[in-house]
């Protein structure tokens, strides 16, 4: 693969990664500057125990869901007056933000197979996600994205925080980062509610189904959505599990990660020929280096390099 087309792959895999940060989140929790007490997610061997999988909507029981008297699900006759209705109808149009979450996914065997440390923010119309995963050969992986208003689009900018740069790696007709986003999918149509065990605590819960996939919401007491659950109908097994940690609604909680830090140097990137350009218009070419694995170059042929470790860090994390 020619170097230019590896660098776009990393670039659009950085922003893929993030999109389904966003995307796949449900439950949520919430207040305004609140916080969950749980800090951990279970592994999930006989530490969750979920109600059956109705033979109706899949049949049998999930697997790898724990042991235990399973709870039985309950119809709820009007969703309006359920704990997610509720809860989304109050944060969904909030206009500054701040979430911060932690996402697992199981194996077949119940053991975690992915763990995600995100984080996501709202201020107007820019937004802040960032996540952070160990890849490949447990390398950590920390990326951070700021999708910023620019007339009638977004500008999607990777952020490498502490080197002060940033590349703009595409620019989008619409974006969809809020609350009503993170905390659900889609509202349904039809609910049930039960009562989860998540180790030794019980909480009210909610569930829906969503295409093949049903989410289970667990609430604290005071109504704020702790944990989500999600079973693949098809496979009859848990897949994932969502902590929000925070979410803080309101002036002054997005925490100034809705824009570029002060001083950050912007480059656009040119994956047709493999070019960064700075905002006064000079153009880096990247070459491929056996050492470093990408050399950068100057608009005279100089080796600049050592001024762009930031990105060449950036092809070592993603690789």
């Amino acid at each position: 693969m020619r170097l230019y087309k590896k660098a776009a792959a990393c670039l659009l895999t950085a922003a893929m990664a993030l999109s389904m940060l966003t995307a796949c989140g449900g439950g949520g929790t919430g207040g305004n500057g609140g916080g969950n007490t749980p800090g951990t997610l279970p592994d999930n061997s006989g530490q969750i125990v979920l109600p059956d999988i109705d033979e109706g909507e899949g049949g049998g029981e999930g697997g790898g869901e724990g042991t235990g008297t399973k709870p039985t699900k309950t119809p709820i006759i009007d969703v309006n007056n359920s704990k997610l209705v509720q809860f989304s109808k109050k944060y969904a149009g909030a206009t500054e933000f701040y979430v911060e979450m932690k996402e697992v996914s199981y194996g077949k065997d119940g053991s975690v197979a992915r763990s995600i440390d995100g984080r996501a923010a709202r201020k107007g119309e820019n937004c802040y996600v960032s996540m952070a995963t160990l890849g490949k050969n447990n390398k950590q992986q920390l990326i951070e994205t700021l999708m910023l208003k620019n007339k009638s689009t977004w500008d999607q900018y990777l952020l490498f925080r502490s080197s002060k740069a940033a590349v703009k790696s595409r620019s989008e007709d619409d974006i969809d980062l809020s609350l009503g986003v993170l905390i659900a999918n889609k509202l349904p149509t039809q609910m049930w509610s039960t009562e989860i065990k998540v180790g030794p605590t019980k909480y009210y819960a909610e569930v829906y189904k969503y295409h093949s996939y049903e989410y289970t919401t667990c609430f604290t007491e005071d109504g704020k959505p702790v944990y989500q659950f999600v079973r693949d109908l098809n496979e009859k097994q848990l897949e994932s599990a969502t902590l929000y940690k925070t979410i803080q609604v309101g002036s002054g909680t997005s925490k100034g990660l809705c824009a570029l830090p002060s001083g950050t140097k912007t480059y656009s990137f040119d994956d047709n020929t493999g070019t960064l350009i700075d905002a006064n218009g000079n153009k880096f070419t990247l070459q491929e280096d056996a050492t470093t694995g990408i050399k950068v170059l100057d608009k005279d042929g100089k080796d600049v390099t050592d001024d762009f470790k930031w990105l060449t860090d950036f092809f070592e994390m993603m690789s």
